[in-house]
């Protein structure tokens, strides 16, 4: 991106990426962590900054970041395991 990232003048937050700014902008010009008031003006001239490789390149970030997390809840969706083998017996101590 060619400008600097644009902040929240409530909040402090950053919005860095291409996909940030488009996603504030279709919100109305709202802060994704506040909901604060953003310059619509300067979201737009950021949008359009960007240029074709630095939105592919983001994209092939967060598609990969996605087939991670993907992953990831395939792995905790498994069989449980809670370690409960033997507790229908009756414990000798008592």
């Amino acid at each position: 991106m060619s400008t600097p990232p644009l902040g929240c003048p409530q909040c402090q937050y950053e919005i860095a990426t291409f996909s940030e700014a488009v996603e504030a902008l279709e919100g109305g010009a709202r802060c994704l962590l506040c909901g604060g008031s953003l310059n619509a003006t300067a979201l737009t001239e950021a949008v359009d900054s960007w240029s074709d490789s630095e939105v592919t390149e983001e994209g092939e970030l967060r598609a990969e970041a996605e087939t991670d997390v993907q992953e990831e809840e395939a792995l905790l969706e498994g069989t449980p395991d809670f370690g409960d083998d033997g507790e229908e017996e009756e414990d000798p101590v008592l």
